[in-house]
């Protein structure tokens, strides 16, 4: 169809134009030879050589579909674009491509020619079908009465009348030469970061692929465990993000970190990549050292190895996904050294942090039970301008936020002016409880100089409730310690540090603590044979306790009025409740388990009922 529409078009052009002859003489259509490296897309050109004006023109390319596959044939970069043709009729075929263009098929009828010389006039989109493992030449052929139905010839339009092979045109063919790609490959980049317990480095993973643009990859990368730490693996900043990923998965472990990026992963599909190049930032692999390392001692290099087939659960491989394809690039290693730095000035400060409950309790504590956390320090020689506290805690231990009071501190006393904390009592991003606490004496005018006194008894900083959630295991040592490289609710990693003489010091003495949570009895009051229910049965056993030796294991769930006494006036207590609409048993009564509210000098129950997570 399309060739009917324009050999119609052309005819009407002819009609336009009265008494004028074809201008003769040598004239050609070339197509210009190309080179493209791998699966690089690439264009050429058609171009025009005339002795006289050309009114339109018609072009019929074949290809070798086998090496290339053409994506476009347009006039756009032209010359014909700049001049303004007003009919162009384009497609492209399996093996070939049409292209016909009139310069002036519309009224008012200008008179839009190409004039005579050099011009351009078409331009040819391909992408390689194949990846050439040697120079491969294919040819670029002007083919007539094969493509389009009615078959076209390639033509040009002078003075109204087409001229073709036939009648002298020359008809050039061009080559197009595919060179093999150099190897794609990822590169770990090499940095240094401070050695000083708090820095961190941003590691580049750079990919260079010259097959063809990359619709997606997966990145595995090992380090030394006992030197590093893989802080984050992230995609910001690199060409990776700028593109428009749409699915990410990165994971952590010990020894090393993986990363799986699809480019375009969701509707409506819109083909993104990356585009060849060379040593492009895909992702960052962010580290910090694991240990202080304080001169005279040397820096330490550790490398970052790119490897196949060792990291991730299951193992990975690098890869890169081209053409839908998975390619294996080459793999090159980098370094992250740790600098050694100055070793902190030597100070005899002691923070400590004390977990306190219920002093009959001492260090162990009740599921449910709330007490508090008390931060102290000591030193002996220095006067203190102010603190940094950062602490972790167990997941089954809830430090209640807004509850921080210097209430009988030495920071009340001497007037910080400066004081703020956070609690991040979220477990559910993988991290532990964190809090963090800032305190600085002197923040204000006139600047008096306020600091904390130079002490060798423990002087209390301030205290902050702490509750023992109801999911902690009996016998379990729930930690709370100081803790470094955390961010609280924020972004900023913070560290342990005290203020001495303007300098930051974080070489000090840290005592922590820890709770352990006990077994807190439970039990029905009334249900002396605990049977987990309170009946006549129950009025029976204290009755055969007292006067038979029956034995029992709560002596607490016997004393059926609470007065902390066993005996005959507690199964008539329990009686009258059953029966005569007498008072009911006191807490925590005759039906749902729990704590005994008063205490008395009754033995430790023998039940099984303890309030304990995980256990009946």
């Amino acid at each position: 169809m399309m060739g009917t529409c324009i050999q119609q078009v052309f005819a009407a052009v002819c009609l336009c134009v009265f008494m004028t002859s074809p201008v003769m003489g040598q004239q050609s259509l070339t197509i210009a030879d190309a080179t493209t490296q791998g699966l690089s897309a690439f264009n050429t050109e058609v171009v025009l050589q005339s002795t006289g004006d050309t009114q339109g023109y018609v072009l019929a390319i074949g290809f070798d579909p086998s090496v290339l596959t053409a994506t476009n044939v347009s006039v756009e970069g032209s010359d014909v674009e700049s001049i303004g043709a007003e009919l162009i009729a384009a497609e492209v075929l399996a093996e070939g491509m049409t292209l016909g263009v009139v310069l002036d098929a519309q009224s008012p009828f200008d008179g839009q020619v190409i004039p005579p010389g050099q011009s351009s006039v078409g331009v040819l989109s391909f992408t390689p079908a194949t990846i050439a493992t040697s120079n491969l030449t294919t040819t670029l052929n002007f083919v007539d009465g094969v493509f389009n139905s009615p078959p076209l010839d390639n033509i040009i339009v002078q003075g109204g009348l087409s001229i073709g092979a036939i009648d002298g045109l020359s008809l050039n063919s061009g080559t197009v030469t595919l060179t093999p790609p150099p190897p794609d490959s990822i590169r770990v980049g090499s940095t240094s970061v401070l050695a000083n317990g708090s820095a961190v480095a941003d590691v580049p993973i750079l990919l260079s692929n010259s097959t063809g643009p990359v619709q997606g990859f997966v990145i595995a990368i090992a380090h030394g465990p006992n030197e590093l730490t893989l802080e984050e693996i992230t995609i910001e900043g690199t060409i990776t993000e700028s593109v428009g990923s749409e699915f990410e998965v990165a994971n952590l472990y010990a020894d090393g970190g993986t990363i799986g990026v699809v480019l375009d992963f969701m509707p409506p599909f819109d083909g993104q990549v990356i585009p060849v190049g060379n040593d492009q930032p895909i992702a960052i692999y962010r580290y910090s050292c694991n240990n202080p390392i304080f001169l005279p001692e040397a820096d330490l290099a550790t490398p970052l190895t790119p490897i196949n087939n060792y990291i991730g659960e299951p193992p990975l491989e690098n890869v890169i996904v081209i053409e839908g394809l998975s390619l294996n690039p080459s793999l090159q290693a980098g370094t992250l050294t740790c600098i050694a730095v100055e070793p902190p000035p030597e100070h005899n400060t002691i923070m400590t942090a004390e977990a306190v409950f219920d002093g009959t309790v001492g260090d162990y504590a009740y599921a449910g039970q709330t007490g508090t956390l008390n931060i102290y320090y000591s030193d002996p020689d220095d006067e203190i301008q102010g603190f940094t506290v950062t602490i972790c805690y167990d997941c089954d231990l809830t430090i209640e936020d807004g509850t921080f009071s210097l209430d009988g501190s030495i920071v009340e006393e001497t007037g910080a002016e400066y004081l703020n904390h956070q609690v991040d009592d979220d477990c559910s991003d993988g991290e532990t409880g964190e809090l963090i606490l800032a305190i600085l004496l002197d923040a204000l005018p006139p600047f008096e100089g306020q600091t904390l006194p130079p002490t060798s008894e423990d002087l209390l900083v301030g205290s902050i409730q702490v509750t023992v959630d109801e999911s902690a295991e009996c016998n379990q040592l729930q930690e709370i310690y100081f803790c470094d490289n955390i961010n609280g609710l924020g972004t900023v990693f913070l560290y342990n540090n005290v203020v001495i003489d303007y300098q930051s010091v974080q070489d000090y003495e840290r005592i922590n603590t820890g709770i352990t949570v006990v077994p807190e009895e439970i039990f029905q009051r009334g249900d002396c044979n605990s049977d987990d229910k309170v009946d006549l049965a129950d009025a029976a056993t204290i009755i055969a306790s007292q006067f038979q030796g029956l034995p029992v294991l709560c002596a607490d769930a016997c004393d059926g009025n609470d007065d902390g006494l066993v005996n005959l006036a507690d199964s008539v207590y329990v009686m009258n409740w059953l029966f005569k609409f007498g008072p009911t048993p006191p807490d925590p009564g005759p039906f749902d388990n729990g704590p005994d509210p008063t205490e008395d000098e009754l033995p430790v129950c023998d039940s099984n009922d303890t309030g304990c997570a995980g256990q009946p």
